[in-house]
């Protein structure tokens, strides 16, 4: 009797065992070509995304800023009605800072600042979100 056959307790069917020639434990180069691929597209969609909900967050943080900026000129112009305004940012800031404000704001985007325009008496961003 040949050395790879056997026979089941029944011994009625023969079972014949042959080498395996074909390894079973990993995946093939088509399935992870595939796997790199779907992951490689949904990378392209959500960079993106994340990049312009970023811009949109610092957007808003600016805007929050110009508001509170804005918002603290207006209590200290209730509060003193017949003094002269400040004409620059630092004039502001002395005026501000720790009466109105904690801490002068700072924008979260390089290259954007926060300026009083004496025409409309208000803070304005430099150069104005779009």
């Amino acid at each position: 009797m040949p050395n790879n056959i056997y026979y089941d307790k029944n011994c009625c069917t023969r079972i014949r065992l042959t080498p395996n020639l074909r390894n079973n434990n990993g995946f093939t180069l088509m399935e992870l070509v595939t796997v790199v691929f779907i992951i490689a597209v949904l990378v392209a969609i959500a960079v993106p995304i994340y990049n312009s909900t970023q811009q949109n967050a610092r957007d808003k943080t600016d805007q929050a800023n110009i508001r509170i900026l804005n918002g603290a000129v207006n209590q200290w112009i209730s509060k003193n009605p017949d003094t002269a305004l400040p004409v620059n940012e630092e004039g502001w800031k002395t005026e501000l800072i720790s009466t109105y404000i904690q801490e002068w704001p700072v924008s979260p985007t390089s290259g954007r600042t926060y300026g009083w325009n004496n025409t409309t008496m208000t803070w304005e961003m430099d150069p104005p979100i779009s």
